[in-house]
C-alpha cells in the first residue's frame, strides 16, 4: 500500500505540473501536450525505466514515434483559435480574406459579450452578428453639423494598453476612410463601467438629406498597433462591431399664426354684438413645442367678452397656454370681443402674436424666423395670413402674428338742428319792415351726432308777401328747397344759407 501510494503520488505531481505548463501556452492555434513519466519506485519495474526522458518534449518525442515506454504517457488537446467578424454590408470588408476580424481572447473585449462567428454576417441593418453588439453608443440620430462623441464600454486586463478605433462612413461611398476615423486608448485594468469617450470627426452638414437611409460604422478594440487605414483585415486580438447609422435634421423651432373672423360669425357686425375671432398656431419647425402663449391686442371700439383670456390695459393674454404642438400639426383658439356702443361705423383690425413658447426640452424657445414677445410696436410688417417669411429679413412679415379685420356696420342716429334768423341788410336783427325795403334770412344747420348726417334738405318757400332776391349759394336753394347735404357733428360742421327777398 505504501507503494501504490508514493506512485500515485508522483504520477499527480507531474499531471498538475503539465497543467501549468499548458496554461502558460500563448493563445495561438497550435497544440498542447500534457505529459507525465515515472521517475521513481522503490522495485525494479520489469520493462521500463523510470525518469529516463530529460523533459516533456522526449517524453512528446517518444510516444509520437511509438516508442515510449509503459511508463511515459502524454494527452494531446489542439487549441482552436475563435474569431469574432463585422456585419455591416459587405461593401465594408465584412468576409472573405480581407474581413475585418479579431482573434477572441480572454479580457479584451467591447460590451458584455463577444461571440464567435466563421465569417462575416453582413446585412442591411448591421444586426447579423448576434447580441454582442453592445460596446458603443451613440449612432442614432446624429444631427446635420454637430459633433459626435461615441461612448464605448470596454474591457482590458490583458497587461496592455489597446485602443479602440472608429469610423463612420460620412461620404456613403461603401467604405471607411482615414478622414472618417478616430481613436481613443483603453488603458488595462479597464473594467467596463467607465465609458470612454470617443470624439468623431463633425457630421455633414446636409448629412440627412443626402442620406435619409443613414450609413454605417464600425469600432475595432485591440492591442495592435491600429490607425484609420486598419477598417479592414485580421487583428490579433479584441473585437469588431459594426452598426447602423442614422441622422436627423438640426432641430429647428418655428411657429406660425394666423387670425381671421370666425367661420360662424353673424354679420353684419353691430354695435352691442359679440365678435369671435379663431386663432391658428401652426407648428413649422421638426420638434414639438410647449407652453405656447399667444397675446391679442384690443382695438379701440372692441371689449374682451371670454373667460378663456384675461386682459391688461389693450392686451389679452390666453389664461392657459397650448400645452403642446407636435411638430408639422396645429391648434386653434378662439376669442371673443363686444363691439362698444361707441364704436364708430368701419374697420377695425384686430392683431394676436405668439408671445412666448417652449421647446421639447421645456426650455425658453427662440423662434427661427420670428421674435417671440407680447410687444406689438415691433411688427413693423403685417401681411395677412403670412406664414412663409422671414421676419428677420427686412421687408418680410414675421409669421409669429397676424391680424384680422372687421367692419362695424352702425345704423346712424343724428340730431339735426335748424335755426333761422332775419336782419336788416347791415346784419342787425329787426322785428319791424316796411313795404318795398330788404331783408335778410339766415337759416343754420347743425348736427347734434353722434353720427354724420347725410342729404340733409331744409325747405325754406318765403311767403307771398315776399320776393326772393337771391341767395349766398350755400348749397343748392330752388323753388323754397335747399339741399343742404352732408353735416358733420358739432358747431365745425354747421352749414348756413342766408336768403335776401323785398317786402311787397
Amino acid at each position: 500500500m505504501t507503494k501504490t501510494t508514493n506512485i500515485k503520488a508522483m504520477l499527480l505531481t507531474f499531471c498538475a505540473v503539465g497543467v501549468l505548463a499548458a496554461a502558460n501556452q500563448s493563445w495561438a492555434a497550435g497544440d498542447i501536450a500534457n505529459c507525465a513519466q515515472v521517475t521513481a519506485t522503490t522495485e525494479t519495474d520489469v520493462d521500463s525505466t523510470p525518469d529516463n526522458k530529460a523533459d516533456t518534449a522526449a517524453i512528446l518525442a517518444a510516444v509520437t514515434g511509438a516508442t515510449n515506454e509503459d511508463d511515459e504517457s502524454c494527452a494531446v488537446l489542439t487549441v482552436e483559435s475563435i474569431y469574432d467578424f463585422g456585419d455591416a454590408p459587405d461593401d465594408y470588408g465584412t468576409t472573405g480574406a480581407t474581413a475585418a476580424k479579431h482573434e477572441i481572447i480572454p479580457g479584451l473585449k467591447l460590451g458584455g459579450t463577444v461571440d464567435f462567428e466563421t465569417d462575416g454576417q453582413p446585412g442591411v441593418d448591421a444586426d447579423g452578428d448576434g447580441i454582442d453588439e453592445d460596446g458603443v453608443t451613440g449612432f442614432t440620430n446624429l444631427q446635420d453639423g454637430s459633433a459626435v462623441t461615441l461612448q464605448v464600454t470596454a474591457t482590458n486586463t490583458t497587461g496592455s494598453d489597446a485602443t479602440v478605433g472608429c469610423w463612420i462612413d460620412y461620404n456613403n461611398d461603401q467604405a471607411f476612410d482615414s478622414s472618417e476615423y478616430a481613436e481613443a486608448n483603453v488603458p488595462t485594468g479597464s473594467d467596463g463601467t467607465t465609458p470612454i469617450p470617443v470624439a468623431m470627426p463633425a457630421v455633414p452638414a446636409n448629412a440627412s438629406t443626402t442620406m435619409p437611409n443613414g450609413t454605417y460604422a464600425r469600432c475595432r478594440l485591440t492591442t495592435d498597433t491600429m490607425d484609420g487605414t486598419n477598417a479592414t483585415g485580421l487583428l490579433s486580438d479584441g473585437e469588431v462591431e459594426d452598426y447602423k447609422v442614422t441622422f436627423a435634421a438640426q432641430p429647428v423651432f418655428d411657429l406660425a399664426l394666423v387670425k381671421r373672423v370666425s367661420t360662424s360669425q353673424t354679420m353684419p357686425i353691430k354695435r352691442g354684438d359679440t365678435v369671435t375671432f379663431t386663432i391658428e398656431v401652426i407648428n413649422q419647425g421638426n420638434v414639438e413645442a410647449k407652453d405656447v402663449v399667444v397675446s391679442d391686442y384690443i382695438p379701440t371700439g372692441l371689449t374682451l367678452a371670454d373667460t378663456n383670456w384675461t386682459a391688461s390695459g389693450n392686451t389679452a393674454t390666453l389664461v392657459t397656454a397650448i400645452p403642446l404642438i407636435a411638430a408639422g400639426a396645429s391648434e386653434t383658439v378662439t376669442i371673443s370681443f363686444t363691439v362698444a356702443e361707441s364704436a364708430m361705423a368701419g374697420e377695425l383690425t384686430n392683431a394676436a402674436e405668439i408671445s412666448s413658447a417652449k421647446d421639447g426640452n421645456g426650455d425658453p424657445a427662440t423662434d427661427v424666423d420670428s421674435v417671440l414677445n407680447a410687444n406689438p410696436g415691433d411688427n413693423t410688417v403685417v401681411k395677412d395670413d403670412e406664414i412663409n417669411e422671414n421676419g428677420t429679413v427686412p421687408g418680410e412679415d414675421d409669421d409669429a402674428n397676424d391680424e384680422a379685420k372687421i367692419t362695424v356696420v352702425v345704423d346712424p342716429e343724428v340730431d339735426i338742428n335748424l335755426v333761422k334768423t332775419v336782419t336788416d341788410m347791415s346784419g342787425s336783427p329787426i322785428t319791424t319792415i316796411r313795404r318795398g325795403e330788404q331783408v335778410k334770412y339766415v337759416l343754420t344747420v347743425t348736427n347734434d351726432g353722434p353720427d354724420i348726417a347725410t342729404g340733409v334738405v331744409v325747405k325754406d318757400v318765403l311767403p307771398a308777401t315776399l320776393q326772393y332776391d337771391s341767395d349766398d349759394g350755400a348749397g343748392a336753394y330752388t323753388g323754397g328747397i335747399w339741399t343742404v347735404g352732408e353735416v358733420t357733428v358739432g358747431a365745425a360742421g354747421s352749414k348756413m344759407l342766408t336768403i335776401t327777398a323785398t317786402v311787397k
